[in-house]
């Protein structure tokens, strides 16, 4: 029986073996002929001159920064098995870890934040752990150094008031440290004020000495012997150099070791007599004595459970959504795939089926035959048009995707897409011909707020001026010319149109309410946000007319003509002059407000700061708003203005007719069997290379 398991045991290394060295090896530490490291959130050690791994934990929790005791017998380093980050010990041959700290870390903080409870390095008695721990009065972020008892005990901060990584001396009567931590942020070749330096601290004199004064960064310091070395990016990539110790710039000039010039050299650490750190994803070995550093082909085997494919709920992956142009479907761009689904009856389906690239911004056209949306099939993103259904094959629209493009808005006659892109230009292309029409292009500002008139001869869009505000400007396509609507005195957001071709709609911040603050001696100003509209003729009939009794039938206004499948409209007449003199605000309150939409009978628009909002309508002649449906995260108005699809919290989604006091739960969609299968592998690919 042992046979047998030896043999499978030399199998499956061999198997790994043949599949070449383990990548996204991190945070290495180096004791005599062992290397410990992180791989997947779990520590793991390996020979030091490269091989098969062994791991040492496996808890669902990430454990990070492992870091040998001095006799080579231990394995400090922080985990989360209980809730909150805390500093633990275990044999380094493994075992059951034990707990060090039990004060509550800072939580969980963005990846340029880094992480509390981080293990530095050990006392050369082995009596304590170094700690950088998060807790100074000014700065969730900022932290100190603690000495924590191995045998247990309260942690004991260093008369340091605040820094970084560090390490003692061979003696341990100093510690060379940067004051400022900027280990985890990912600003390349800083030249500002979080640029590091390194220092030493006399523990017993409580003197401090600045050994570097680069201008860029100069960190994760580290002493053997005589000698310290440290990272730098001072020609640009970081790498590693070594200065005297008790010697500093610019008496002493700093040696460099390493050469790379493709990646930097991440999360050095030191041994008794040997350095390893990150380098592409690998771990590399530096011998001071010779000056070699060499990458450690180490193999870290396993089942590998992440990889083998699994359903997931694409609900949970929604980056975009449209209705279909009568509300009978709804299309979803989600976990890079696209999806058709019904209102009421019908299948779920997968019109896309391409786990190898990522389609976004997916948009129903307004004749209800095809779906517009961005894909990197191509490598690129490009503009692709398919069928509603799904058959067919998808027709490439644009081929010069070597910069991000914004969401594309179709024309009301399903001919042409708008879209803005990185380079501040915004355009039209053709669907049939690919042809493409620069409308304007922003100096200030990405050009991201679009909309089309029901002819398809118009397009609104807003564009930032010097003062940085938005001001609303109209294309012809006919005369090939832009026209600024409104001054740029006021800032404007969300134009649309009139579905009958009357009036453009928009949000301007005109209101001054003033407010003073309840916290310092200062005013504010606060919901300034009001709904305009503006008649696009110059004798067209205007909102809040006076009204008067008169003999005999009154004429009516008469729009343009036109049905909802996205046939075309009779031309409008829009008279740019005297255009902001007829803007009128509608009878709403000044607020927060935001995504306006318009159909014949009024306007939609969501009201609220951060997080969820609440869904209104306003008609043309009423006197005020009515909510349709409070804390949506999103809402989509068919193009014939009849249906809404309303989102709610983050995954629940609604088709419910367009008007005020929605029943949410009576057109929820039917969405808890909807699934995908994922390959992560494919997956993964796709990711790395986007």
């Amino acid at each position: 029986m042992l046979r047998s398991a030896s043999a499978l045991f030399l199998l499956a290394a061999t198997a790994a073996a043949a599949q070449g060295p383990t990548k996204l090896l991190r945070f290495p530490d180096i004791h005599g002929e062992r290397v410990a490291f992180v791989h997947a959130g779990d520590i793991h050690i390996a020979p030091a001159g490269g091989g098969t791994a062994l791991r040492l934990t496996s808890h669902p929790g990430a454990e990070l920064y492992p870091k040998f005791s001095p006799d080579g017998r231990q394995i400090a380093f922080s985990a989360e098995y209980d809730g909150t980050r805390q500093v633990y010990v275990m044999p380094a041959s493994g075992g059951e870890p034990r707990q060090l700290t039990f004060y509550n870390d800072i939580g969980p903080m963005p990846p340029r934040g880094g992480t509390d409870y981080r293990v530095l390095d050990w006392t050369p008695d082995g009596q304590h752990i170094l700690v950088r721990m998060n807790r100074v009065g000014w700065d969730d972020r900022g932290g100190r150094h603690y000495l924590v008892p191995v045998n247990g005990g309260m942690e004991q901060p260093l008369p340091i008031f605040e820094g970084g990584a560090g390490m003692f001396s061979p003696d341990g009567k100093t510690l060379v440290y940067t004051p400022i931590d900027r280990e985890f942020r990912t600003w390349k070749r800083s030249r500002g004020g979080r640029a590091q330096d390194v220092w030493t601290f006399d523990l017993e004199a409580k003197r401090s000495t600045r050994l570097t004064s680069h201008i860029g960064t100069d960190h994760q310091p580290m002493w053997i012997g005589d000698t310290i070395y440290f990272v730098s990016d001072r020609e640009y990539t970081l790498n590693l150099y070594a200065l005297p110790a008790g010697q500093a710039e610019p008496a002493a000039t700093p040696r460099k070791l390493t050469a790379f010039t493709d990646f930097d050299v991440l999360w050095p650490s030191a041994g008794p007599d040997a350095i390893v750190f990150e380098n592409g994803g690998s771990i590399w070995r530096l011998d001071p004595a010779s000056g070699e550093a060499r990458e450690l082909a180490i193999t870290v085997p396993g089942d590998r459970p992440h990889t083998q494919p699994r359903y997931v709920k694409p609900v949970d992956f929604v980056e975009s959504f449209g209705l279909s142009p009568g509300g009978e479907r709804v299309v979803f761009g989600a976990r890079g795939e696209l999806f058709s689904v019904p209102a009421k009856n019908g299948e779920i389906r997968n019109l896309s089926q391409s786990p190898d690239a990522r389609e976004i911004s997916a948009s129903w056209s307004p004749d209800g035959t095809s779906i517009a949306y961005l894909s990197d099939a191509s490598g690129e993103y490009e503009l692709y048009v398919r069928a509603q259904d799904g058959s067919g094959e998808p027709r490439r629209i644009t081929s010069d995707g070597d910069v991000w493009r914004f969401p594309p808005v179709w024309s009301p006659d399903s001919k042409k897409l708008a879209f803005g892109d990185k380079r501040q230009r915004l355009r039209i292309v053709d669907v049939g011909t690919g042809a493409f029409t620069e409308v304007d292009r922003g100096e200030y500002q990405d050009l991201t707020d679009y909309t089309w008139s029901p002819d398809s001869r118009w397009l609104a869009y807003t564009k930032s001026g010097a003062n940085r505000n938005a001001s609303i400007w109209l294309y012809s396509l006919e005369a090939k010319q832009a026209r600024q609507l409104t001054p740029d005195e006021t800032s404007e957001t969300s134009p649309v149109f009139d579905s009958e071709g009357r009036y453009l709609y928009f949000l301007s911040n005109r209101d001054f309410n003033l407010t003073f603050s309840a916290y310092e001696f200062d005013y504010v100003y606060t919901n300034a946000t009001r709904i305009y509209a503006a008649t696009l003729a110059a004798d067209g009939a205007p909102l809040y007319a006076p009204k008067s009794d008169e003999v005999g039938a009154g004429a009516k206004n008469t729009a343009a003509g036109g049905d909802a499948k996205g046939k075309a409209k009779a031309p409008l007449r829009v008279d740019i002059a005297g255009f902001n003199q007829r803007v009128v605000a509608l009878k709403a309150p000044a607020g927060q407000y935001g995504n306006l939409s318009a159909n014949s009978d009024g306007v939609f628009y969501t009201s609220g700061g951060q997080g969820p909002a609440e869904l209104r309508f306003i008609g043309l002649e009423a006197d005020e708003p009515k909510t349709v449906l409070a804390r949506i995260t999103g809402y989509a108005l068919s193009d014939d203005g009849k249906k809404l699809l309303l989102r709610q919290n983050g995954n629940r989604y609604a088709i419910v007719d367009a008007k005020p006091e929605a029943k949410f739960d009576e057109g929820a969609l039917k969405l808890d069997a909807w699934e995908l299968q994922i390959d992560p592998r494919r997956e993964w690919q796709q990711l790395y290379v986007d």
